[in-house]
């Protein structure tokens, strides 16, 4: 009895300094305490799971996947074999082989594993946070695997799972954990959000582990956005508590993030130190861990910018092994980056180039768009530098895509990196008074003056800024993209693009992709040349040759063909064209504005829309990339709805109008309103009239400029067709109107290709 009492407490204490150890990661002291346990004898049945369950985790931590998967996965069969209604060590062995299964690459069966625990925590425990617990585990599964997509799904519902049932700290890591996988994704603004609830969570609950992990995020976060030192505040702060707690990986991962920063301000000799020791600490807590490869391609791109390319080498062989060890694509990926870097150092330029693409590749598989980012800038740079035409157009493609990432994740610094390479910037905007000479009851109360001159009646933001990025525009050759439905304005904020630039004076041709003649759009776009033989016609000028000097407005961009999609670009890129039969080329300096009622994106992936062509037309609209959704509108109010039908009959002439004061920049408001309003109550029309020698320059079939009031083949018909329209919807007819109706709809501009 004596002998079992002892062995009773000495177990009790055991278990206290395992999970004490555990806890604090230190895995190696948690192993040497349960080898020198079981090395007094047969372990008693009421501690062998925990003491067996203890030395998993320990080795799990040490990074010793195969030794625990064998070990979890015999004592599961054992279980299932001779004890299946002992559900509690069922589970914890199906946690642990599963984490271990997935290290050793056999993710399908680690979520086997993890599923398993998930419904013997819901069904024979009725326990949501063991539930919890494995549906977040399987959420990190598939972070580390690459599948972040799904790991957003599982982290989301276990975050709706946890706040419903009031577990804040469960709620809290979910929040953490999402918080990681979207800013992998790149999408830092809902990140921060995530990390902002995470913090708020951690900190209510006095958590001090999951304060040190937000703050490692958040200081990370900062970091990429170029904030470097309130990112080093944080990450300082962090290690100091990690340091204070014993807080071993975190610890690792602070000194990380430290020699990260220090990397960004090129202070390469800290930037080495603190890797080294974080490696020192990292290989003590688990030599084959996940954390080996993220500090070797760390150590090794210090390398190389010291110049030891050889030893950069070695290092990332090192962390690639692990990294394909334990299934980490994302690890895998980045540090083709690197090896890229080294190669090409060494003058390697195939295997540099070679590795950039198999690392470019599986980012993009994996939807990493931050590094990805990186590594098509670094390719983009690399092959710019070569004499290839084939090799520097490649270049164009990377870095447009790169900038075009950049842009979608708000990393302006990224940005402008991009733009100074390609040797493009954008000119500030230039101050202008607001338009102040427009008639008081032409104007809708509260609308922007400076959107409603060029027909747009609105006080959202948005729209304003929309306005502001073209006049940053103004006086460039960028190509510009505009994405809407039918009836959302797109005209509207094309000709705003023309009237702001040093064109206005110049022609604006309108060319309807959907509406040129089958079999002729080429011709109609890029010109007619006499040929001999029957049945040729005289020659002509094609749209763009009529456009020369100005802006050429292609509605429905996506109806083109792929041969023409491809003329096109080679206007956008070189102002170079051919015209139908011709042998030689011609130069025309034409700002191209594109439309599209489509998805492009989608047109895309399908092949139906060249990519290089996408990335020469896209980019942002405001704070960020992707469309701009207007909330619904209120009507205009019935006393400034009076004013307009009377201002219809007393200040337009039947036909053309005259035209409101210089301050409206030209708009003339219609009388359909009037009539508009008459049977809705709540639909407005607005008309932006061609400036002189602007709106209708095109090719007669003679070859010679058509006059400007004729209309250009394909392009927009005078009269009641000019009508661009901005639906006001009705909702509550006490509230004044508070902007056009543009559906969902993205700006996005476009900087030139420079020529090699």
């Amino acid at each position: 009895m004596i002998h079992d009492h002892e062995h009773e407490y000495d177990a009790a204490t055991l278990q206290r300094r395992l999970d004490d150890l555990i806890a604090h990661a230190r895995f190696g002291a948690a192993l040497d305490l349960v080898t020198e346990f079981q090395g007094r004898g047969p372990l008693p049945p009421e501690i062998e799971h925990p003491v067996l369950l203890a030395r998993c985790r320990a080795l799990l931590g040490l990074g010793r996947w195969r030794e625990v998967a064998d070990l979890a996965e015999k004592k599961l069969e054992e279980l299932y074999a001779l004890r299946p209604d002992d559900k509690k060590p069922i589970l914890e062995y199906h946690i642990a082989a599963g984490w271990a299964v997935w290290r050793i690459g056999r993710p399908s069966r680690a979520e086997e594993h993890f599923r398993a625990a998930y419904h013997i925590s819901r069904w024979d425990f009725e326990d949501l946070q063991g539930m919890l617990r494995s549906r977040n585990l399987l959420g990190l599964c598939f972070l580390g695997a690459g599948e972040i997509q799904r790991a957003v799904a599982e982290f989301g519902r276990g975050q709706l799972q946890a706040r419903g049932a009031g577990l804040y700290h469960e709620e809290a890591n979910f929040s953490l954990n999402l918080s990681i996988a979207l800013a992998k994704l790149g999408r830092f603004e809902q990140a921060d959000q995530e990390l902002t609830r995470a913090r708020s969570l951690f900190g209510e609950r006095g958590h001090s582990r999951g304060r040190v992990q937000t703050r490692l995020c958040l200081g990370q976060q900062l970091r990429i956005r170029g904030d470097l030192r309130d990112a080093e505040s944080h990450v300082r702060g962090a290690l100091s508590e990690a340091e204070e707690h014993g807080f071993e990986r975190e610890h690792v991962i602070a000194l990380e993030y430290l020699g990260d920063i220090a990397l960004d301000q090129f202070d390469n000799q800290s930037a080495i130190e603190l890797y080294d020791q974080a490696l020192l600490i990292a290989e003590k807590l688990a030599p084959e861990g996940d954390l080996i490869p993220e500090l070797s391609r760390r150590i090794a791109e210090v390398h190389v910018r010291i110049g030891e390319p050889n030893r950069a080498l070695i290092t990332c062989e090192r962390g690639l092994r692990i990294a394909r060890r334990i299934n980490d694509r994302f690890e895998e990926a980045a540090t083709c980056r690197v090896m890229a870097m080294a190669h090409q150092v060494l003058g390697n330029r195939e295997r540099a180039l070679r590795a950039a693409r198999e690392g470019a590749q599986l980012l993009r598989k994996i939807e990493a768009m931050y590094e990805l980012t990186r590594i098509l800038v670094w390719s983009g740079e690399a092959q710019l530098a070569g004499r290839d035409p084939e090799e520097r157009g490649s270049a164009r493609d990377q870095l447009w895509e790169a900038r075009s990432l950049a842009m979608t994740m708000n990393l302006e610094r990224w940005v402008e990196r991009i733009e100074k390479v390609l040797g493009v910037d954008l000119e500030p905007a230039p101050t202008r008074p607001i338009v102040r000479g427009a008639r008081a009851d032409l104007i809708p109360e509260g609308a922007d003056p400076d959107c409603f001159r060029f027909g747009i009646v609105t006080q959202d933001p948005r729209i304003s800024e929309l306005i502001r990025i073209l006049e940053r525009a103004a006086s460039s050759r960028l190509p510009i993209l505009i994405l809407g439905e039918k009836g959302s304005g797109r005209e509207l904020l094309a000709r705003a693009a023309h009237e702001l630039g040093d064109r206005k004076d110049r022609p604006f041709v309108v060319g309807r992709c959907s509406t040129l003649p089958e079999g002729h759009l080429d011709a109609d776009l890029f010109g007619h040349d006499r040929a001999s033989g029957p049945g040729t016609g005289a020659a002509r000028m094609g749209l763009f040759e009529g456009a020369n000097g100005g802006v050429m407005y292609l509605d429905e961009v996506s109806e083109l063909l792929v041969g023409a999609q491809a003329k096109l670009l080679r206007v956008i890129e070189m102002g170079e064209l051919r015209r139908v039969g011709a042998a030689g080329v011609r130069h025309v300096d034409v700002r191209v504005v594109a439309a599209s009622t489509r998805d492009l994106a989608g047109l895309v992936r399908r092949g139906v829309f060249r990519d290089d062509l996408y990335y020469r037309l896209r980019l942002r609209a405001g704070e960020k990339a992707g469309h701009i959704h207007l909330g619904r509108l209120g009507p205009i109010p019935e006393p400034y709805l009076a004013r307009q039908r009377a201002g219809a009959e007393g200040h337009h002439r039947p036909r053309g109008g005259a035209r409101t004061r210089r301050g409206l920049g030209r708009s003339r408001v219609d009388p359909a309103p009037a009539r508009a309003a008459g049977r809705s109550g709540s639909r407005w029309s607005f008309r932006a009239p061609a400036r002189r020698g602007s709106g209708r320059a095109g090719a007669d079939r003679d070859g010679a400029p058509s006059s400007p009031r004729q209309p250009v083949r394909g392009g927009a018909k005078p009269g009641r067709d000019e009508t661009h329209h901005a639906a006001i919807q009705d909702e509550e007819t006490r509230h004044p109107p508070r902007g056009v109706r543009l559906h969902p709809l993205t700006l996005l501009v476009l900087l030139p290709i420079i020529g090699s």
